[in-house]
């Protein structure tokens, strides 16, 4: 998916997504209705630049075959479950905390399939793994042993 033209009624900038977020965060809007639209936020936040044409993070393997689309994975460098519980127990939710975290904490990044296989083999589809620091946001795949790099898209 290219990214949303600034033409599109669905486009906002990433400071009035941070602000939509605050702003939900603060309301008193049911549990499961925020977190869908922070499910959501957090898809539109990594593909912001693109889904892979003008995604930064890349791993060795899925750049080697960037033309083959069918064979790449966008994700997220730290699940969206664990973004979005950050996102959630934020002590005050403004339009500058929402955007620190997720400039921090809400990568994307385009591996292979078999890499995305290789996660999953150990149980990082939807977690850190055993130990994280709580920093190092590549922790996931140098656990793998899949090498990431940043590219121009």
């Amino acid at each position: 998916m290219p990214k949303i033209a600034n033409k599109n009624p669905r486009f906002r900038t990433k400071n009035e997504l941070c602000s939509d977020i605050a702003f939900v965060l603060n309301s008193s809007l049911h549990y499961g209705t925020k977190y869908g639209v922070l499910s959501e936020a957090t898809w539109v936040w990594t593909e912001f630049e693109g889904k892979y044409d003008g995604c930064e993070h890349w791993s060795e393997a899925a750049w080697e075959i960037r033309d083959q689309q069918n064979m790449l994975v966008h994700e997220h460098i730290i699940p969206k479950s664990i973004v979005i519980q950050r996102l959630l127990r934020l002590p005050t939710a403004t339009t500058g905390s929402v955007n620190q975290l997720l400039a921090s904490y809400c990568k994307g990044a385009v591996i292979t399939r078999d890499e995305d296989a290789r996660l999953n083999s150990h149980g990082l589809r939807s977690k850190m793994p055993t130990g994280w620091d709580e920093k190092d946001v590549w922790a996931r795949y140098k656990y793998a042993g899949i090498v990431l790099h940043i590219h121009a898209g």
